[in-house]
């Protein structure tokens, strides 16, 4: 009887203990083709899901202009609540300075972002520059020019491994075409000088780009200028560098620019952005079994 009278409460208990809530973009089934993910928000170069999932960071066009005519560009958040997407709300930032291509650090902590504002000027363009917010409680504190990354070049589509390395793309002097890949390691609290990870880039331009948080991979798209086409490829760090990129060909499409990749917060999805569209899939099924053990399953079509 002693026993029944265990298990019986062992049960209650179980049922009593309340287990955390799935990210809003866990799916079942597993998604083996591209999928549309929550098909009420639109991005323009944006897509970062906070560490929990519960809240995801978009980019978009406003009616504002700078003085040369340029559209201004803002950061979005949208948060799933009730099982809904709430309407995109734009991030405050003071000052009030063009922005654009969200990405969050692991910690949620710092907010990075492409700016086309003069330090000086917010209404005077310049090229692009990467900022940076540091959290102040449900906010944003001012924004800050990234200095260790700072050039007289175009430096955009920051992205940030879990021990604080910044992976971006410039134009500055040094790389093989219009734009190239970098790294910056962070080392004792700062960062080093930015570095050409020359076995990415080719005398294409290799623009957006996600780095896997544990250095694993990373992901990046290529434009031609010859035939205005733009796909995504993908490399593998090993211990002799990083291998030759190869094309995500299961998900590029003919006439689609497959833009702003990015990987969910548990390791498990990747995402990007289709003719503003933000577009889901397993990333497993990217990989090959051979190319990371135990995470592939990608097969040749």
């Amino acid at each position: 009887m002693r026993r029944v009278v265990i298990i019986i409460w062992i049960v209650l208990l179980e049922g009593c203990v309340s287990k955390e809530p799935m990210p809003p973009y866990t799916q079942e089934p597993e998604i083996k083709r591209p999928t549309i993910f929550a098909d009420t928000i639109r991005t323009l170069n944006g897509i970062n899901f906070s560490n929990d999932g519960f809240t995801l960071y978009t980019s978009g066009s406003l009616e504002r202009t700078f003085d040369n005519g340029r559209q201004y560009a803002a950061l979005f958040k949208s948060d799933f609540r009730d099982g809904i997407w709430t309407e995109p709300q734009r991030v405050d930032l003071e000052p009030d300075i063009d922005a654009y291509h969200p990405v969050l650090s692991l910690d949620n902590q710092f907010l990075y972002f492409i700016s086309r504002s003069h330090l000086d000027s917010g209404n005077v363009s310049v090229k692009n520059n990467i900022w940076v917010a540091q959290r102040q409680g449900e906010g944003w504190g001012s924004p800050t020019l990234v200095e260790s990354v700072t050039s007289n070049a175009y430096d955009s589509y920051p992205t940030i491994a879990k021990n604080n390395n910044l992976y971006f793309n410039s134009s500055r002097d040094g790389g093989k075409g219009g734009m190239d890949i970098y790294l910056t390691k962070f080392v004792n609290g700062s960062y080093l000088k930015p570095v050409n990870i020359e076995a990415l880039n080719s005398e294409h331009e290799e623009n957006d780009l996600v780095i896997d948080p544990e250095e694993r991979f990373i992901i990046f798209n290529r434009y031609f200028n010859s035939t205005r086409g733009l796909d995504l490829f993908i490399s593998f760090k090993k211990e002799n560098g990083w291998t030759t990129p190869r094309l995500l060909d299961n998900i590029n499409t003919r006439d689609g620019w497959e833009l702003t990749p990015s990987l969910s917060p548990d390791g498990k999805y990747f995402f990007y952005e289709l003719n503003s569209f933000i577009m889901q899939i397993d990333l497993a099924y990217l990989i090959y079994p051979d190319e990371i053990e135990g995470l592939g399953k990608r097969e040749d079509d």
